[in-house]
């Protein structure tokens, strides 16, 4: 196995760094619409996004195991979609009193 491998699967059993891999997947703009290529700028720097996220998907997909692994990014995508599906449960408050959090 490579540092790099290595460096993913570290990297992706953290549930923070998928929450971060789904902020950057939508920020990127890989699921929104494609647009009409009207000004060509806008189009270029879209695809640019899209294109650098790709990458970092497919250097990511390292560090899944060899067998799970596909030319798409498709098993990073699930993990990243899982972790985004299913957060974890936030941190119930105290059913004693408001006054619980006041400081001494």
């Amino acid at each position: 196995m490579t540092q790099q491998e290595k460096d993913m699967a570290a990297l992706m059993a953290l549930p923070e760094f998928r929450r971060f891999l789904w902020r950057s997947i939508q920020s990127s703009g890989i699921f929104a619409q494609s647009t009409n290529g009207a000004d060509g700028r806008d189009l270029s720097f879209a695809e640019g996004r899209r294109s650098h996220m790709f990458a970092i998907l497919s250097d990511v997909e390292t560090g899944q195991p060899e067998t799970l692994r596909h030319p798409n990014s498709i098993m990073t995508l699930i993990a990243v979609l899982r972790e985004e599906a299913n957060p974890a449960p936030k941190e119930k408050k105290s059913a004693t009193g408001r006054y619980d959090e006041l400081p001494e």
